[in-house]
């Protein structure tokens, strides 16, 4: 019996869901963007990420053996409650971005654009359903291939490549610049999100630090 996850399962089964992303955004919610608005958009969202990302990454590690993952599926969401690395990095990411806001727009205001609404889909469902598929599984089952600095660069690279649906579907469209400072960004969290999981061997550090950097870019940005 096979230890590992195949490179081609892999390769097949992330290729497949950055297709079915694609097409969820072009077909379903791009429309709902335009024809929805305030909480029924969100939450009609909210529930389409969900079941999209939670089902998918589901069905991989249902379909994957035991011991083709280095860290138990059960296992990842105890919380590591003594792993001291995750609270300096959280507090370095919130000194971080609170400090670049304030050198950028001379104190702290929030955003014009932000809504109440989304609370629910960038401090919640964002940071469960991505962790959840790229730690959670891809990470884990490339952990059992290579070293975790190739496992960490690919999973990175996979993340950043999954971003890149929702930036075809952005309007107006993001300029090029604005799409190389993006795509650099999440390859770098994707990173650091990699490295909180392998090193706390729970999803729980990373799902927090994405939370919080992500409403805070929202809310101040």
């Amino acid at each position: 019996m096979s230890e590992t996850v195949s490179r081609r399962r892999l390769t097949w089964q992330f290729v497949g869901f950055w297709l079915t992303w694609l097409v969820v955004q072009v077909v379903i919610n791009s429309p709902i963007e335009h024809h929805l608005s305030g909480w029924s958009q969100e939450l009609t969202l909210d529930a389409i990420k969900l079941v999209v990302w939670l089902g998918g990454g589901w069905w991989f590690i249902h379909q994957a053996q035991p011991q083709t993952l280095a860290i138990a599926p059960s296992d990842q969401w105890r919380p590591n409650w003594h792993f001291t690395a995750g609270y300096l990095v959280w507090g370095v990411v919130v000194i971080y971005l609170l400090g670049q806001f304030w050198l950028t727009h001379h104190g702290l205001r929030i955003s014009h654009s932000f809504l109440p609404e989304y609370w629910g889909r960038y401090f919640v469902v964002v940071g469960i359903t991505e962790e959840f598929v790229f730690r959670g599984y891809f990470l884990n089952a490339l952990l059992k291939h290579t070293s975790f600095a190739w496992a960490n660069t690919i999973q990175a690279i996979a993340f950043t490549a999954m971003h890149i649906p929702r930036y075809l579907t952005t309007i107006p469209p993001m300029s090029p610049t604005v799409w190389l400072s993006n795509l650099v960004s999440v390859a770098l969290l994707g990173a650091l999100f990699g490295w909180l999981y392998a090193k706390s061997r729970s999803l729980w550090p990373g799902i927090v630090v994405h939370m919080t950097w992500d409403i805070l870019v929202t809310l101040f940005a």
